[in-house]
């Protein structure tokens, strides 16, 4: 602070500052002394716990990518074409024409660039001599032979390892001459079978290079060395040469971290960089510096306190002023001087914070903008999260989604060009958005470059308009930058979840040119044959799975009534409509299980509809079923509580045909009473105990009366009714027709 100018008040001031700092220095200085010690102690716990964590941290990075490779395998694992391609049999082989092949290599080979540190994968199967990779499927010795070539040995110890059961492997680096060029890879073994001799296993080669980049980027910056082993043997070391005091390397230490996710080691070393010997002195000086800035302060602050409230204003804003500010002063400063300094000072810092702020809100909508195209069900909590940002759009608005790709461009290093291109996008947009009256919103996407989205509070896009929109942003990019942009025109759709609907339409136009781009042209027809028709977006259905799992009934219907309404617009056929549904039904089953409920009797229910092979009847349970889960979810149940019911529920899944079975039954098996068996049945079940009873004879009922081996008392008796009378009027009351009515109509 410019003390010397004297602008902090008379000599009265200066010396009753100078007072209090000579008696303020002696006590402090003694105290810091007194420190020194205990704080070169502190700084070397501090830089072994800095090391010990940075070490933890280093072993999380490389477990987190040893756990996506392990669930790479456990996804392929569930695959129906893995465990159809392990079979020994050639049923399956119609299965697998060549656009089913290209979409299971495509993505097999989007699963293993998605990792980004493995040169390549293979899938094996050890009886059959085959192997299968993102190139194809293959005899394995023509892959070895001619792709992967190794080593004799090598390729031997990879025969001999996919023969036995291997959850999860790493091995030593080998070498490999992959399409005629040479690579060092890291090969991972993970059995597709838990079984001693499984039929097919998951090869993966981590490229060392790939590898090695992957720990510059998020490895240790202060580790000396890093080494990886397997079994004692190395995979990986990284050694980094550290700048020391003094030119002469000192003393290291080493860390040794297990993997938590498989054989691997880490050994991660440092060098002791802690204050010691000399440095002392340093500590001592430093002690004393800070002593005595300490008390310089304590005496300002006191003498602060004594003097006038002008010169203690005037303080307070001197200390807003920045020291090179008043070194490059040409005169004297004044109080008034200061005081001006000050308020610039605090102008400047406001317009600073203004400016984040108004950052914050830009990424703020541009995140509530995404959330609109991967599928917006709205409850209060997210309208209010609209208007927070002063979005106006509700369910009552029509809207559409435009897609701008600059995927054309080929040369995306010029950074200055790309810039231009995206200022000159946001002024053509403007020009188009005026002349047709729109109002919109353009914000960046991940796989696109840039997303409008149009609204208007009546319908639009008729004949035609938005198209010539999309004509006329394409033209004027065109002319103005000079390169064809892709740019993909949604449909016009109703309400907020209508944007998403919007949005995929357009993107799945978008994804089909960039497919088409830089390949051979194939026919309309097999470009149809290969497009998925029905409409269930994997962003609906991670949607759809957490408000099941968190037993949200309102908005869960919601998604799954966007679904039917969009799909019935789509006019599917009967085999698409059905495979929309099963697929709905796998939703709900995965729910199921990570719910750890028993999901045989719904599966059961569920094919019993299939065989009927009536749409509507899918659809009805699947609705059903949604409802039960949210229901069942509505209740705290613990531990206990659970694995009562589980066992209750187990019980009269392998009893339910018996006609003695009821709830006194059950309440005296369990030891409980009946009110509690009720209670504790419906909590795991969802519905009462004699609704479920009656719903598993049913069932039982209807696959007996459909193959129509015996007569309806036979069956009243087979599935626990103890006269005919008693099933028929259950029957009529569950199915609304009676037995020999539904037998007629099964035929």
């Amino acid at each position: 602070m410019p003390l010397r100018h004297g602008n902090f008040g008379s000599g009265t001031f200066r010396k009753t500052f100078l007072s209090y700092t000579a008696i303020l220095l002696i006590p402090i200085i003694v105290f810091s002394t007194l420190n020194v010690q205990r704080n070169i102690q502190e700084e070397r716990q501090q830089l072994h716990d800095k090391h010990t964590s940075d070490a933890n941290r280093i072993a999380a990075v490389v477990d987190n990518k040893v756990n996506e490779l392990k669930n790479m395998g456990n996804l392929l694992s569930s695959e129906s074409w893995v465990k159809k391609m392990m079979q020994n049999t050639n049923v399956y082989d119609n299965e697998f024409d060549l656009i089913r092949m290209l979409e299971i290599r495509k993505n097999f080979e989007n699963s293993v660039s998605s990792l980004n540190i493995l040169s390549f994968g293979m899938i094996m199967f050890p009886e059959k001599k085959q192997t299968f990779s993102s190139w194809g499927a293959f005899a394995e010795d023509d892959f070895f032979s001619g792709i992967a070539v190794f080593d004799n040995d090598i390729r031997q110890m990879i025969q001999n390892t996919t023969l036995e059961q291997q959850y999860f492997k790493i091995m030593p680096p080998v070498t490999v001459k992959l399409w005629g060029n040479n690579k060092r890879v890291i090969p991972i073994f993970q059995s597709l079978e838990v079984v001693n001799h499984p039929r097919g296993v998951l090869v993966l080669f981590i490229d060392s290079a790939y590898f090695t980049d992957y720990m510059h980027r998020f490895g240790g910056i202060e580790s000396k060395e890093i080494l990886i082993t397997t079994h004692g043997e190395p995979i990986y070391r990284q050694t980094r040469g550290v700048a020391v005091e003094g030119g002469e390397d000192r003393q290291s230490y080493e860390f040794v971290v297990p993997s938590k996710e498989s054989d691997l080691e880490y050994k991660i070393s440092y060098i002791n960089t802690s204050v010691i010997g000399i440095n002392n002195l340093f500590s001592s000086l430093l002690a004393i510096l800070i002593s005595v800035a300490i008390g310089t302060l304590m005496a300002f602050l006191l003498a602060k306190i004594s003097y006038r409230p002008l010169g203690a204003l005037l303080s307070k804003l001197s200390a807003s002023i920045r020291y090179d500010d008043v070194k490059d002063s040409t005169t004297f400063d004044s109080e008034y001087n200061y005081i001006e300094k000050s308020f610039d000072r605090l102008i400047h810092e406001n317009e600073k914070l203004q400016r984040s702020m108004q950052d914050y809100e830009k990424a703020a909508k541009s995140n509530l903008f995404q959330r609109l195209l991967k599928g917006y069900f709205t409850d209060d909590q997210q309208i209010n999260g609209l208007e927070k940002f002063g979005i106006g759009y509700n369910d009552e608005m029509y809207y559409c989604t435009l897609l701008i790709s600059f995927h054309a461009i080929r040369d995306i290093s010029n950074y200055d060009s790309l810039r231009k291109i995206e200022m000159m996008t946001i002024v053509i947009v403007e020009k188009v958005m005026s002349r047709y009256g729109f109002d919109y919103e353009l914000f960046e996407v991940t796989n696109a470059d840039k997303a409008l989205i149009l609204s208007s509070e009546s319908i639009f896009g008729q004949e035609g308009i938005m198209e010539q929109v999309a004509v006329s942003i394409t033209a004027e990019l065109e002319q103005t930058c000079g390169f064809h942009p892709y740019v993909l025109s949604g449909t016009v759709e109703e309400g907020l979840v209508g944007i998403s609907k919007s949005y995929y339409a357009a993107n799945e136009n978008l994804q089909y040119i960039l497919f088409s781009r830089d390949r051979l042209p194939i026919s309309q027809e097999e470009a149809v044959q290969s497009i998925v028709d029905y409409y269930y977006p994997t962003d609906w259905e991670v949607q759809l799975i957490n408000n099941l799992k968190i037993g949200n009934l309102d908005t869960s219907m919601q998604i799954l009534h966007e679904i039917s309404t969009e799909n019935g617009k789509r006019n599917l056929s009967k085999a698409s409509m059905n495979n929309l549904v099963s697929l709905l039904m796998e939703t709900m089953l995965r729910v199921l299980y990570e719910l750890n409920l028993d999901i045989g009797i719904y599966s059961k229910q569920f094919a019993n509809r299939v065989k009927g092979e009536d749409i509507g009847e899918m659809w009805s349970y699947v609705y059903e079923l949604g409802t039960l889960i949210c229901e069942r979810n509505r209740y705290s149940n613990t531990s206990l509580t659970i694995e009562a019911g589980s066992q209750l529920l187990q019980y009269v899944n392998e009893n339910y045909t018996s006609a003695d079975i009821s709830l006194k039954q059950l309440a005296e098996i369990f030891q409980m009473s009946v009110s509690k068996a009720s209670k504790i049945f419906k909590e795991v079940s969802g519905i009462n105990f004699y609704d479920y009873l009656c719903r598993l004879r049913m069932e039982m009922a209807k696959e007996l009366l459909r193959e129509r081996k015996c007569g309806i008392n036979d069956i009243a008796r087979r599935v626990g009714y103890e006269n005919v009378y008693s099933f028929k009027r259950a029957f009529a009351r569950y199915e609304g027709i009676k037995p020999d009515e539904y037998m007629d109509s099964a035929m």
